[in-house]
């Protein structure tokens, strides 16, 4: 699951070369170590819980000296978000990829098309109708978030990532409302399906049985239907 959400992480301590990278040496080892790091990262945070990855084990799975480490992070934890950072950008991008493309009417241009915002939303629902993000999300639930500074700190820019890329599409969808009016909607989204993960985790405690498939069924539905009926009135 990780190598299908962490796409850039995928075959990282092989050293062999990857379709995309620079062709400058000194910047594909550089990029392969970080992916690297990040990848390993990952892997102990799931194992032993964010407080507890040390430089010296980050540095023996990824296969690079502390030093290394060093150029890339403050810390292990601040690779470890990263790693979170880029699992949960992946899972948002690709929601976002599965939306229609814009379409207007014939004889008309973006700016005068009648498309609304519930029109958007509806599109936005069936995205996220065929993923199961609950199950997704797993890696982020397995591993052992601390209340400290840098978590607060993580979560905000996850957030903030996430509201970013939604305002880009509303924006490219909706030409005729604000960008103040887009981003209050992003916003609303984004806090909402927070809101949800966080009631979802507080009735399960992140287990992915049955039972918490159907709670977050619920949760989403509840959350979608509420949110829907304010956009079309």
């Amino acid at each position: 699951m990780l190598t299908t959400l962490l796409s850039g992480c995928a075959d990282d301590r092989s050293g062999k070369p990857r379709s995309g990278e620079p062709k400058d040496k000194r910047e594909a080892i550089r990029l392969r170590n970080r992916r690297a790091i990040i990848a390993a990262a990952g892997e102990l945070a799931t194992e032993l819980g964010t407080d507890r990855v040390t430089v010296n084990e980050l540095a023996a799975r990824a296969g690079v000296s502390r030093r290394t480490i060093f150029n890339h992070f403050p810390s292990a934890q601040d690779a470890v978000f990263e790693y979170l950072s880029e699992l949960v950008a992946g899972l948002i991008d690709g929601v976002l990829r599965d939306l229609p493309e814009p379409m207007t009417p014939k004889g008309t241009t973006a700016a005068t098309s009648d498309v609304s915002l519930g029109d958007v939303y509806r599109q936005l629902i069936g995205s996220l109708r065929t993923h199961t993000l609950i199950k997704e999300l797993q890696p982020v639930f397995s591993v052992d978030l601390q209340d400290t500074p840098a978590a607060s700190l993580w979560g905000f820019r996850v957030t903030r990532t996430a509201v970013d890329r939604l305002n880009e599409v509303l924006r490219e969808r909706l030409p005729q409302h604000s960008s103040f009016e887009t981003h209050l909607v992003a916003t609303t989204l984004i806090n909402s399906f927070a809101e949800c993960l966080d009631e979802w985790v507080a009735r399960t405690g992140g287990e992915l049985d049955k039972r918490g498939r159907r709670i977050w069924d619920e949760l989403l539905t509840t959350a979608l239907g509420v949110l829907g009926r304010g956009f079309d009135s």
